[in-house]
C-alpha cells in the first residue's frame, strides 16, 4: 500500500499530511515527518513511503482545503478518511465528525454520544491520539466550563481555530 506523504507551511506553521487511495490517514501540524512515521509503523507495517511530488499531487486538493480553511472560505470538508485506532478510539472519532461548524461539545457530551457517560477519561485519551486534526474536529472538544482544554496542536491553534468558527471559550 502507497502512503502519500507531504509536508507544507502556511501562515509560517508546518504541517504534515499522509493519504493513501482509500483516503487521509494523518493530518497535523508537525515539523517532521517522525509522528505520522511513527502512525505509519504501528498500523500499516507495509506501507511503502512515496514522497516529493507524486505525494504532492496526490495531496493537493487536501492541502488547498486547509489553507481556504485557515481563510474561513471552507466550513465542511469532504475528505475520505481511513482511520486507523481502536476500535474505541474510531467510536470517538466519528462522535467528533458529528460536531457542526460552529458548536462546541464537552467531554462527557462525546461520552454521552457513545453511550458510555463514565468514559470521559478514556475519551480525552481518544481525542488526543485522533489522528487527523482539524478534520476530525478536536478542537471543537473544551471543558464543560467552556474553558479550554488540551490541544496537540498546542493552545495557541486551538484558540485560532475556535474563533475562525466563532466558538466561544473561556481562557484562563
Amino acid at each position: 500500500m502507497n502512503i502519500y506523504i507531504s509536508q507544507f507551511e502556511h501562515d509560517d506553521r508546518a504541517f504534515v499530511i499522509a493519504s493513501n487511495d482509500k483516503g487521509v490517514i494523518y493530518f497535523g501540524n508537525d515539523e517532521t515527518t517522525e509522528y505520522v512515521d511513527h502512525h505509519i509503523r504501528r498500523f500499516i507495517q507495509d506501507a511503502e513511503r512515496v514522497t516529493g511530488y507524486p505525494a504532492d499531487n496526490k495531496n493537493d486538493d487536501y492541502i488547498n482545503d486547509i489553507k481556504c480553511y485557515f481563510k474561513g472560505q471552507l466550513t465542511t470538508f469532504d475528505w475520505p478518511l481511513e482511520l486507523y485506532g481502536t476500535d474505541f478510539q474510531k467510536s470517538i472519532w466519528e462522535a467528533l465528525l458529528k460536531i457542526p461548524f460552529g458548536e462546541s461539545r464537552s467531554y462527557s457530551d462525546i461520552s454521552e454520544m457513545i453511550n458510555n457517560p463514565k468514559a470521559i477519561r478514556a475519551v480525552g485519551g481518544a481525542i488526543g491520539a485522533n489522528p487527523v486534526m482539524i478534520v476530525v474536529p478536536c478542537h471543537r472538544v473544551i471543558g464543560k466550563s467552556g474553558k479550554l482544554t488540551g490541544f496537540r496542536g498546542g493552545l495557541d491553534m486551538k484558540i485560532e481555530l475556535l474563533v475562525i468558527e466563532g466558538i466561544p471559550y473561556v481562557k484562563e
